[in-house]
């Protein structure tokens, strides 16, 4: 712990004193040359700024020099006559120990505790619930639900297009870090390396992670967002249908596990093969009449054939049935047996609510 204390008044001076007799640190004497120099000037990696000033001052000095200047360590107040102490911005896992350490040497009330978090936590097995997440260890997201709900934060590891209904909120709880969908070997390096730390994270992806040694602290989920569109042939077998739509979505790099729906003609939807495939991905079967399905104008690749087109009634069902979502994979499988077309839903996955 390294303090880098600020003060204009000689009473909050006094109390500036009190704490450097008793940890190391130093005087911050101009505000806007310490943000400028911050980062280029050997500052310490433990360091912590500590406002003495009424709170209104604090705040004004946190929103329009810190933030702004992306001063990264935690911010405490601490009112001039030192009385008492609170969290302005947390800055790693053990600001409240910081806090704890400072009202313990000027006797001093702690406006929050860790405590204080649990009021606005959010619940991690709504969001499972609400698309259907599939977890790759039960016990681990029970432990982690709870550990959320006492007031935990967690890392949050994404290829998929996340939101927070109040971020500045639900931030002290989720620090997420988006991938592109194209990152796919960034984020399983992410997986790797988070798997090689002792604390809990949480990757949600609809593809598929590398194989690595768990820790038992980084937990998998998969949110059950894809449609997969099916053109059969006259005569499909159930059996080969079946392992032949989990090929070719294991092959895109797509998690089975993500499919929500499978989407078919009309004339498709009592078929035993779409039966064995539905109930292989453990999704149930939405149709579309045929008619339908060839007013649909699905997004083609330059060179396609006005009969190719019109018969892709397996992309078609898919943008029907995810609102227009963007492909992932089109027409793969057997033509002689069963194609499949992959479509994730437009909407992002709402991490809180």
């Amino acid at each position: 712990m390294y303090l880098y204390c600020y003060a204009r008044s000689e009473k909050a001076r006094i109390t500036g004193q009190r704490l450097l007799k008793e940890a190391e640190g130093e005087w911050i004497d101009d505000m806007e040359s310490f943000v400028s120099a911050f980062g280029t000037n050997n500052r310490r990696a433990d360091g912590t700024v500590v406002l003495i000033l009424h709170q209104e001052a604090c705040i004004k000095l946190l929103l329009e020099r810190l933030y702004p200047a992306d001063v990264r360590c935690p911010v405490i107040n601490i009112t001039p006559d030192g009385k008492y102490a609170g969290i302005l911005r947390t800055g790693g896992y053990n600001t409240y120990q910081i806090l704890n350490r400072l009202t313990d040497i000027l006797g001093c009330t702690a406006l929050s505790g860790e405590e204080d978090l649990k009021d606005t936590a959010p619940d991690l097995m709504r969001t499972v619930m609400a698309y259907q997440m599939k977890p790759d260890d039960e016990e681990l997201l029970k432990k982690i639900s709870a550990y959320i709900k006492d007031g935990g934060a967690v890392d949050v590891y994404s290829d998929l297009p996340l939101e927070m209904s109040e971020p500045v909120l639900d931030s002290l709880s989720y620090k997420t870090f988006l991938f592109q969908s194209n990152q796919k070997n960034e984020l399983g390096q992410a997986y790797a390396a988070a798997n090689s730390e002792d604390k809990y994270s949480i990757f949600i992806t609809c593809g598929r992670i590398p194989e690595v040694e768990k820790n038992g602290k980084v937990l998998l989920l998969v949110p059950r967002i894809i449609v997969a569109g099916i053109e059969l042939s006259a005569r499909s077998d159930p059996e080969y249908a079946s392992s032949t739509c989990r090929d070719a979505l294991l092959k895109h790099g797509i998690n089975p596990d993500a499919v929500v729906t499978v989407a078919v003609s009309a004339l498709a939807r009592e078929s035993d093969a779409v039966t064995r495939i539905a109930q292989d991905l453990g999704c149930f079967v939405t149709f579309f009449d045929s008619r339908l399905l060839k007013a649909v104008r699905v997004p083609l690749n330059m060179g396609f054939s006005n009969e190719r087109a019109e018969a892709d009634f397996c992309t078609a069902a898919a943008c029907l049935a995810s609102d227009n979502g963007r492909i992932l994979m089109r027409r793969a499988g057997s033509k002689n047996s069963v194609l499949i077309t992959a479509a994730m839903k437009r909407s992002p996955v709402l991490l809180t609510d």
